[in-house]
């Protein structure tokens, strides 16, 4: 037996009522939050783009994609709903490097509609899938995954998409064991697109939606799928993706906690190692006594896998260069920003100052924020600004708001969700699904 058959086993045999209530209640904050991006995402020229194409290849079907009148085929709904989902990088992140909600929601939002299913069967299924997709990137080891250029929402992503699916359809172990076989087999996804800033990675979600959804029904109608594609010799997931995996991973202390406890939701619309040096140039704008112009140098600290995440500068012409570089983010809060969707508008990211001061910025790693990040799972940063008379200004910040040890308050969750989605539904209608 493969331990991919035993964490399939683990998943089809766990009981709603296995289940503490504050593991549901986190169930209904992911859903709520997830919505609320994908609700935005809907109303932007690239989720129109991406809706348009999946509409033109698939056609019509029964799963409504949020946030329009278009209906789609059940795995097409659930790319279009991901990929909308992450435009604004808003969605929900965990420390193991992926972004679940963006995956799992949409597919299951899009399952459960198409067969009917209630709230119950949907948020259980998505305890499942975070579940299954955080357990697969600790696996891996996801800073060793990451390093290596993979992205991996993209990678585990599928993984966690078709655990979700198969606990909606009932699935037993051994289709289960066929499903994420087939997810893995197929999975894919890289950090290319930070050398020009291009939308890929806002596909990446989306696509593993897709393909975990069509592997749980393929696997459903008796598709066989690889129960050792982590692990095999010849082209084995783990065995491609990293220098240092851990099969064990994906099934220790089981049931002891769970993962969907410790989620992230994101107060600033930016790749999360922007969050700590975007905070900390706020802390230093704040007490800031002299012009922004008169900024000689901005060094700013973090882990390694910041720098090479998002320790780039970025093209004024591009969105997502811009939530995915430290120096537009630095520059920005020490212009006044606050770092949420309005400061990534197009108007906004071809800001002439803001492109001068981030080109002022160094991104160097530091040994010591490497550390923290491994052993405490926090993405810190230091910024320090020196200006021309020599005077330097100093911030340190560990946790940012909507980090694990600094999270949302059940209300701050519900105002950006409010934030997000009235704009594209209405207050009225944003507030029922509030209090669903």
């Amino acid at each position: 037996m493969s331990k991919l058959n035993d964490l399939a086993q683990k998943t089809a045999d766990l009981q709603f009522f296995e289940l503490p209530p504050e593991v549901i209640t986190e169930a209904r904050y992911c859903l709520l939050d997830t919505i609320g991006c994908g609700l935005l995402g809907s109303s932007l020229p690239e989720g129109k783009a991406i809706v348009s194409a999946l509409r033109k290849m698939a056609g019509t079907g029964s799963a409504p994609v949020w946030g329009t009148d278009v209906c789609l085929p059940i795995d097409s709904c659930a790319m279009a709903c991901g990929s909308l989902t992450h435009l604004r990088e808003l969605d929900d992140v965990h420390y193991s490097i992926v972004h679940p909600g963006s995956v799992c929601v949409p597919a299951a939002v899009a399952v459960a509609h198409t067969n009917d299913l209630t709230l119950r069967e949907l948020l259980f299924s998505l305890v499942v899938g975070y579940e299954v997709m955080i357990r697969v990137a600790t696996g891996i080891n996801y800073m060793k995954h990451r390093l290596l250029g993979w992205h991996a929402t993209a990678t585990c992503g599928s993984f966690g998409a078709a655990a979700t699916t198969a606990k909606l359809l009932g699935l037993d172990a051994a289709h289960t064991t066929w499903a994420l076989g087939l997810a893995g087999s197929r999975t894919g996804g890289t950090w290319a697109f930070t050398a020009d800033g291009t939308m890929s990675k806002r596909l990446h979600p989306g696509l593993a939606a897709r393909d975990g959804v069509a592997a749980a029904y393929l696997a459903q109608s008796g598709v066989t799928g690889p129960a050792f594609v982590l692990e095999a010799e010849d082209g084995g997931f783990y065995r491609v993706a990293s220098d240092d995996w851990n099969l064990d991973e994906l099934t220790a202390d089981w049931g002891q906690t769970w993962d969907i406890t410790e989620m992230e939701y994101k107060w600033y619309a930016a790749c999360k190692s922007v969050h700590s040096p975007i905070e900390a140039a706020k802390s230093i704008q704040k007490r800031m006594r002299q012009p922004a112009a008169d900024i000689e140098t901005v060094t700013v600290r973090v882990n390694s896998s910041g720098v090479a995440m998002a320790g780039h500068m970025y093209d004024p012409e591009s969105v997502a260069s811009a939530q995915l570089s430290i120096p537009y983010g630095v520059a920005l809060a020490l212009l006044g920003g606050e770092g949420g969707a309005a400061d990534y508008a197009t108007d906004k990211i071809k800001c002439q100052q803001a492109y001068d001061l981030a080109q002022k910025v160094k991104v160097v790693p530091s040994k010591e924020l490497n550390q923290l990040r491994v052993t405490k799972h926090k993405s810190a940063a230091e910024v320090e600004v020196t200006w021309s008379d020599g005077s330097v200004e100093y911030a340190r910040v560990e946790d940012p708001k909507g980090s694990i040890h600094n999270p949302l308050s059940k209300d701050e969750l519900e105002q950006k969700f409010l934030s997000l989605a009235a704009p594209v539904v209405g207050s009225k209608a944003a507030e029922q699904l509030c209090r669903r």
